[in-house]
């Protein structure tokens, strides 16, 4: 069952184009029901019902979609070893030649923390500043959230305000970040992380805390009962 290098490789390359594929219909599926809601067609109850299930549904396929990628890019590289010989792979990962000086300036990196009770709202914000000499257009991507070990990777509604926008020079944008710690999605006193990355010329990510705690117990007194006297 060996195929030509040429053949393998548009293989992994299906393969790659197949898992984008899975994650687009995903996402065009949580926008679906984030305009269902915004436009009314769903009232809170009929949205958060909707939200699980979307959940449910979409982690479901996320993970046979992982192992069905993660199983074809696995035979691939067995039939790559029985046509090429151990100086190819130490060669593709870099142990047959000197590797090269990385630059000094890496990816730029920071840290949001959300926290707040079940039930309420998490914010935060971070400002995003332009020091090139040129006007830059800045967008976001959230990666999905993982939690405890065993949790599948979810999408909260996670909001970004403004979503994008463009900074001429010396310019600086302040981003608030929100985030709903609904009850059917978070669980309390539990950490989850994800990761915001900026789109700018020189992009770079940041990592998102979730601490979610318990709501506050309420305590509730019954008035004493007056006897009616006769």
């Amino acid at each position: 069952m060996t195929g030509r290098p040429g053949e393998i490789g548009e293989r992994i390359q299906d393969l790659t184009v197949r898992f984008g594929a899975e994650i687009m219909r995903s996402l065009q599926r949580y926008n679906e029901l984030l305009q269902q809601f915004a436009s009314g067609e769903l009232d809170e109850a009929a949205a958060r019902q909707a939200y699980v299930r979307f959940l449910r549904d979409e982690s479901a396929r996320y993970f046979r979609s992982v192992a069905d990628v993660g199983t074809g890019y696995y035979n691939a590289l067995l039939e790559l070893t029985s046509i090429y010989n151990p100086p190819f792979f130490e060669q593709a990962f870099g142990r047959g030649r000197p590797q090269q000086q990385q630059s000094p300036s890496g990816p730029q990196t920071g840290l949001i923390e959300l926290r707040g009770s079940l039930g309420d709202e998490a914010v935060s914000s971070f400002r995003v500043d332009n020091t090139s000499n040129d006007s830059e257009e800045i967008s976001f991507v959230v990666s999905e959230f993982t939690g405890a070990p065993g949790t599948a990777p979810f999408r909260p509604p996670l909001s970004l305000r403004p979503p994008r926008f463009v900074l001429e020079p010396s310019q600086s944008q302040l981003v608030t970040v929100c985030l709903p710690l609904v009850a059917d999605v978070f669980v309390p006193n539990q950490h989850y992380t994800a990761v915001l990355t900026t789109h700018k010329r020189d992009t770079f990510g940041m990592t998102i805390n979730v601490f979610v705690s318990a709501p506050p117990s309420v305590s509730v007194r019954k008035a004493p009962i007056e006897e009616s006297s006769e």
